[in-house]
């Protein structure tokens, strides 16, 4: 067998003479490409259970209704106070950050979900050129940060609202508890209907998240011309970027920037991706990062530094700004926006990352019960499944935190953004590898400049996602590199070794869960129950098929 090993040099792992460093390292990697291509290969049929559960999927999704969608996955305002804390140089990494992390990632989710537009789509491209393994330990966690976002992070926005616009007084902890596990399951339950009408709670979300900027903007634009900046605002000298500030917002900014990819998880239910996704991404990221740029300078510009809360600083700033028109009715109606825009945010991000599990479950990637569709076509199994885990998730860390909505917040803010950065450290680096497997698939778009182009395209994001799970799974290390002092008490207000607990240890089950489904699901697929068969885009695309 000969192997090769550089430009115009061959290997012969036969040869006695070869070096058996190299022999050695060059067989591990066939070893690897072969497992690899074992675990990718689709079925030589699909699995029982596959036409039937795919059978009931419909085309419904439009343009218009991608851009709104993912308008409404992109833009989430639970997190942009979380931002706004590191003042105003804040604005510069969203300037900078929207260049260097933005725009490849949109090019690269336009070219795989118009060359590769199938149902399940992350999962689909991370098994195409990984495997069904990795496959399924991307599709888990790209599922379970979701409901632990909604019982977590988008729960505890909600209750803050509450408590300061409707209610006369604080909830107390048995109040907010039932209200976060009403949030939770209203989410579930829009995700639950069958696209042709659920596919209108994001699509309105997005309308009320721009309603909603759009108020806080004219408010906190009349506030500034009638009183002028507060003390202790941010002042222009405070934009300089510096890296303590780039390691404290990063993580935060790649939370909220990412979303594109969420559609293509309903692939098969658009009715003619490979012309619309590109269109979408670019449509739906202009509504973004405008949205995100007012809110986060109308915060800093009227909120002093010191007095920013990530829980409830949007509202702080809504109050501030309000302070000349202010009513209680005005109060009431701006908080059910409020919590309209995270209702909107939890319910399509199940309704995307649900199906991509589901799918994946059809594949013989995870239990086969999972891939059961209701039969108006949503993935019932795995909303029910959502619903029950986030709740659990508002019991658990509001019982460990006794009770305080700002450790709580803190501590869901960095396990939902730590672990929604993980899921895309495959997804990224599947553009190059797809590119290579599958060089002569119709592309309606493709990043440009080439392979070098791609690669480009794939590192930058990646490094992103790197940088964001190291600066918060183990907070403090990039820091000490560059001679920066850091308490983790003082930044999220609890100890590290509670900390680390609770992100690690989520994190380490959401792996080991990836993987005993892969291996339940294997034994599926050698039965004949699930497992796709082999996607081959050349065939879709000359077959007229505008997705798979």
């Amino acid at each position: 067998m000969m192997v090769l090993v550089g430009a115009g040099e061959r290997l012969d792992p036969g040869d006695p003479g070869a070096n058996h460093g190299v022999a050695s390292w060059s067989w591990l990697l066939l070893r690897w490409e072969a497992l690899v291509a074992a675990d990718t290969q689709g079925a030589g049929s699909q699995g029982a259970l596959v036409a039937p559960e795919k059978a009931k999927l419909r085309r419904v999704l439009r343009r218009f209704d991608l851009i709104l969608f993912t308008a409404c996955a992109i833009v989430g305002l639970d997190s942009v106070a979380f931002a706004a804390q590191s003042g105003a140089q804040a604005i510069t990494w969203l300037v900078i950050s929207l260049v260097l992390f933005l725009i490849p990632y949109g090019m690269l989710v336009a070219e795989l979900g118009s060359a590769f537009p199938v149902e399940g789509g992350p999962y689909e491209w991370v098994k195409m050129s990984f495997g069904r393994l990795v496959g399924s330990v991307t599709a888990v966690m790209y599922w379970l940060t979701n409901p632990i976002w909604i019982g977590g992070t988008l729960a505890a926005t909600a209750i803050a609202t509450l408590n300061d616009f409707v209610v006369r007084k604080p909830l107390g902890t048995a109040g907010e508890i039932i209200v976060g596990l009403a949030f939770t399951w209203v989410s579930v339950a829009f995700a639950i209907i069958a696209f042709r009408y659920g596919k209108w709670a994001p699509n309105i979300g997005t309308f009320v998240k721009i309603a909603v900027v759009g108020i806080f903007t004219i408010l906190f634009t009349v506030f500034l011309t009638q009183h002028g900046r507060p003390a202790g605002g941010s002042t222009p000298a405070a934009l300089r970027p510096s890296v303590n500030g780039f390691l404290k917002v990063i993580g935060v900014l790649v939370f909220l920037w990412v979303g594109f990819e969420l559609s293509t998880g309903a692939s098969g239910e658009m009715h003619n991706p490979r012309r619309d996704v590109p269109r979408m991404i670019l449509g739906s990221g202009v509504i973004g990062a405008l949205l995100y740029g007012l809110a986060i300078v109308g915060i800093i510009l009227v909120i002093p530094k010191a007095g920013l809360s990530s829980v409830s600083g949007f509202t702080d700033a809504y109050k501030a700004v309000s302070s000349d028109l202010h009513s209680r009715p005005l109060d009431v109606v701006f908080g059910i926006l409020i919590i309209l825009t995270l209702i909107g945010s939890g319910a399509v991000w199940l309704e995307g990352a649900d199906r991509v599990q589901a799918i994946a479950a059809l594949d013989g990637a995870a239990l086969s019960w999972m891939g059961r569709f209701a039969s108006f076509g949503t993935p019932i199994t795995v909303n029910l499944m959502s619903g029950v885990i986030g709740s659990a998730f508002v019991f658990f860390v509001f019982l460990i935190t006794k009770g305080s909505l700002a450790d709580f917040f803190s501590v869901m803010i960095v396990l939902a953004i730590s672990s929604t950065a993980l899921c895309y450290v495959f997804v990224f680096p599947a553009l190059v590898v797809l590119r290579r497997k599958y060089p002569c698939a119709p592309r309606p778009y493709r990043v440009p400049g080439g392979m070098a182009g791609a690669w480009v395209a794939a590192l930058i994001t990646e490094l992103f996602v790197v940088v964001t799970a190291v600066t918060l799974l183990w907070p403090g290390a990039i820091n000490a590199s560059f001679g920066e002092s850091y308490s983790i008490k003082r930044s999220w207000g609890v100890s590290r070794v509670f900390f680390e607990s609770v992100t690690l240890g989520v994190l380490g089950v959401m792996v080991l869960l990836g993987v005993v489904f892969w291996a339940v699901g294997g034994a599926n697929r050698r039965r004949g129950l699930t497992g796709e068969a082999e996607f081959c885009p050349e065939e879709a695309a000359s077959a007229g098929h505008p997705s798979v």
